[in-house]
């Protein structure tokens, strides 16, 4: 018996374009990307011209967020501007590019304005910054708030600082936490990743 033939997508497409309905469609949706498009754009322009005059060659700052260059110099304005009120979107991105070790000089601002901002993805892109900012003498605060079920499941974010730490206190906290409902998930994760990674360096030892 002879197998149907297949509609190959360029044939799909072909036969979609034929369909005005949806031409339509695709053209409504596109106009909308481009107007939100354009409206990020006015909303993050004054953080961009500050950068830009900084010298930092950037169209967005999620362009800092998406470098794997670092840009100390570039912080203490990132911090400056993240006090400003913009729309949330904005304030995302400049937590985000907050979310270097170089910004522990931030540390209790950071630690501030994440305990005041209301669950939601800027809440959660200071997670990252606080985590990511912290150095050995903030670890005792960072583990506090890892253990402050009242800031949620952003908490998650605050866990990459634990487990980039190498003091034993981190390590006791993530096994202390290991049953909390909103972090047991991720600190399985982690805990397991390290359990994998001490294997590896006992192989290694065993064969040298």
């Amino acid at each position: 018996m002879t197998k149907p033939k297949r509609t190959t997508a360029a044939e799909l497409l072909a036969k979609l374009e034929q369909d005005p309905v949806w031409v339509e469609q695709r053209r409504q949706r596109e106009e909308k990307r481009r107007l939100e498009e354009e409206e990020d754009a006015r909303e993050e322009a004054p953080v961009v011209q500050e950068l830009r005059a900084a010298g930092a060659q950037v169209s967005s700052v999620w362009d800092l967020v998406n470098t794997r260059a670092s840009y100390p110099e570039l912080l203490p304005l990132l911090v400056d501007q993240l006090q400003r009120p913009y729309p949330d979107g904005v304030r995302e991105g400049i937590a985000r590019a907050l979310a270097v070790p170089e910004a522990t000089f931030a540390w209790p601002l950071l630690v501030r304005l994440y305990r005041q901002e209301p669950a939601g993805q800027v809440k959660n892109a200071l997670a990252l910054a606080v985590g990511n900012a912290a150095d050995a003498k903030e670890l005792e605060e960072l583990i506090a708030l890892t253990r402050d079920s009242q800031l949620g499941e952003s908490r998650m974010l605050l866990l990459f600082g634990l487990d980039r730490s190498r003091d034993p206190r981190a390590l006791r906290a993530l096994r202390e936490l290991a049953t909390d409902p909103d972090l047991k998930k991720e600190i399985r994760f982690i805990l397991r990743c390290r359990e994998r990674k001490q294997r590896r360096q006992r192989a290694r030892k065993m064969t040298n």
